[in-house]
């Protein structure tokens, strides 16, 4: 698949490839008339839930690639303050002394909303891309069986998010270029 030669990680570019032929094989067969409604919803989902890896993936390629760093602080060291330090309004809690130190993220500790928001605060993300794939990020997200399924997984949703991978695999390779 040439839209994926800009991925020089070639375990990477097979995984993509098989899951994007996976993808449009769900998309097919989910279109059959004969199918049940539950089916058809229950494939839209996975069909989703591969499409959001897809981008997070090439998201997560596209940090690395560029050599990006992502911080978080850490508080080490920490100290409990005797009972007669309290703040005024959390009485009841301990008052704490710590070491603040920024730590850089690990590839496992990134998810799609962290690289989002860190592509768009870079402006190598335009808003209104940012807020399609954290909108279907949420519809990815009804796959936890936690979480209430109160948005819709239907056809249009699927077209949506088909559609955001083909635009995040033809913007990404120019956005190498400036690495």
């Amino acid at each position: 698949m040439d839209d994926l030669d800009f991925i020089s990680d070639v375990q990477l570019r097979k995984t993509l490839e098989d899951s994007i032929e996976y993808i449009y094989a769900l998309y097919e067969q989910s279109k059959g008339a004969e199918q049940k409604p539950l089916y058809i919803e229950e494939t839209h989902r996975v069909i989703v839930l591969y499409v959001v890896a897809a981008i997070e993936a090439v998201l997560l390629f596209f940090y690395k690639e560029r050599k990006e760093k992502m911080e978080f602080c850490e508080y080490k060291y920490i100290m409990t303050l005797s009972d007669k330090y309290r703040h005024k309004d959390k009485e009841e809690f301990p008052v704490v002394v710590a070491v603040q130190e920024k730590v850089e993220k690990t590839d496992y500790q990134i998810g799609l909303h962290d690289l989002v928001i860190f592509f768009l605060k870079k402006k190598l993300i335009q808003k209104k891309t940012a807020n399609r794939i954290l909108e279907i990020n949420d519809i990815r997200n009804t796959f936890h069986f936690s979480k209430a399924r109160t948005k819709a997984c239907d056809i249009e949703k699927v077209e949506e998010a088909l559609s955001l991978l083909v635009h995040t695999l033809e913007r990404a390779p120019e956005a190498l270029k400036t690495t």
